[in-house]
């Protein structure tokens, strides 16, 4: 009875997993879900690129300042003989006249090393074959010869005033759609971006100035003054006459020539020096100039107005700031009665960080859903600052007004 029952089970089982294998196979294969029915997804942009460009204004320049302009010649004391001397129009220089050394019978002596003449310093007599002079004014009637050294004390005090130039920047933003506008066609979008533009502007002017020139006077002892410019030892060369006044010849038949000095002696040390202080404006003039480079960084919030499906009216303002970095330099120039132009350039840099506001007015139209382009009107702000420079030689400021600037932008548009 115990077989007959685990057979009983065993075929009840067997007849069991038959009847569940039937039924699975005679069920219908299991159906992929239809979404034909379901609306496609489509993305729509939200945000927006904008590259272009943003002319803007100059911004207002002020320049002031003082200086002070000096030959760096060495007149050196007013008195004291045989000394090395510069000036601004000439030299004077220790006496450098030799002459030939002989023995007790008047020949020539010789250097036995050598076998060259020996010359010797002639025996002091206060005058200097050594010197120059550039300009026939120099001269004096009564027979002296006026070296100058020079100098300008700038004491102008007068603000000049001009527009730095206007210029083209680059220009990159971008926006966020945040919706609807209080419920109507209008949208809103939130805005972050930046700018370049150059800074440039200059001024020259004549300037008041104090001028101060110290003379010295040195005597000609009689002689004829010679045509400046000049500068001394000189000497010619000419041909040899006979006592007919006819040229003597080289076997070779070229004519012989000799060399004959022709130096104007001076007295070598001044016989009177002079000081002479006046003031003008003709005679210094000045020019400052200003260089750089400004970035506005700005952020705020744009209105979108629409007319039609691809024109837009935007406006947009918010706060701004902006970094300048700027150079600047004078060039200062006096022109003195005698000599050169006497000039020098001093140059300063620095960089100023200031907050401002920025507003547009923009058309946009869109090409496609994607791309477009954009032209309107801006106008921002920032402050001023004052860029000073200090040198030995000018003591001036630069005051930099960027309160306010107007322009125009333009570009093009890139949905993502």
């Amino acid at each position: 009875m115990k077989h007959l029952r685990l057979v009983f089970v065993a075929l009840a089982t067997a007849a069991c997993l038959s009847r569940a294998q039937e039924e699975q196979q005679q069920r219908p294969p299991t159906e992929i879900p239809d979404f034909s029915n379901l609306d496609d997804y489509i993305y729509e942009p939200k945000s927006i690129l904008s590259f272009g460009f943003r002319r803007l204004s100059g911004p207002k320049l002020k320049f002031f300042g003082t200086g002070k302009l000096a030959t760096t010649e060495d007149p050196g004391p007013a008195a004291g003989r045989n000394l090395t001397r510069t000036y601004h129009d000439g030299s004077v220089s220790p006496d450098a006249r030799f002459a030939a050394r002989v023995d007790g019978n008047g020949n020539p002596v010789v250097d036995p090393d050598s076998g060259s003449q020996i010359f010797d310093p002639i025996a002091p007599d206060g005058r200097t074959n050594t010197w120059s002079f550039q300009k026939d004014t120099q001269v004096t009637a009564d027979g002296f010869v006026g070296f100058n050294t020079y100098s300008a004390e700038v004491i102008d005090s007068t603000v000049r005033s001009t527009d730095g130039k206007a210029n083209f920047g680059m220009e990159l933003a971008v926006s966020r759609d945040m919706g609807k506008l209080l419920g109507t066609r209008m949208t809103w979008q939130l805005i972050a971006g930046m700018s370049i533009n150059d800074l440039s502007g200059s001024k020259s002017d004549s300037v008041q100035a104090r001028l101060t020139a110290i003379t010295d006077l040195y005597s000609l002892d009689g002689q004829v003054a010679p045509t400046a410019p000049y500068s001394a030892p000189s000497s010619t060369t000419t041909s040899v006459l006979d006592s007919a006044g006819n040229a003597v010849l080289n076997d070779d038949g070229s004519a012989q020539n000799v060399t004959v000095d022709t130096t104007t002696l001076i007295t070598n040390q001044p016989s009177l020096r002079t000081s002479k202080t006046t003031t003008d404006t003709t005679s210094v003039n000045s020019r400052w100039k200003l260089s750089g480079a400004y970035y506005t960084f700005r952020a705020g919030a744009t209105v979108l107005v629409p007319f039609g499906s691809r024109l837009k009216a935007t406006f947009s303002a918010g706060p701004a700031l902006v970094y300048s970095g700027s150079t600047y330099t004078i060039t200062q120039t006096y022109t003195p009665e005698t000599g050169a132009e006497i000039t020098d350039t001093s140059t300063s840099s620095t960089s100023h960080l200031l907050p401002g506001y920025y507003a547009d007015a923009t058309l946009q139209f869109d090409l496609t859903e994607r791309t477009g382009f954009y032209a309107g009107a801006v106008v921002q702000g920032a402050g001023e600052y004052t860029h000073n420079l200090s040198t030995t030689a000018a003591q001036s400021s630069s005051k930099i007004d960027l309160a306010r600037q107007q322009g125009f932008r333009g570009g093009m548009t890139i949905r993502f």
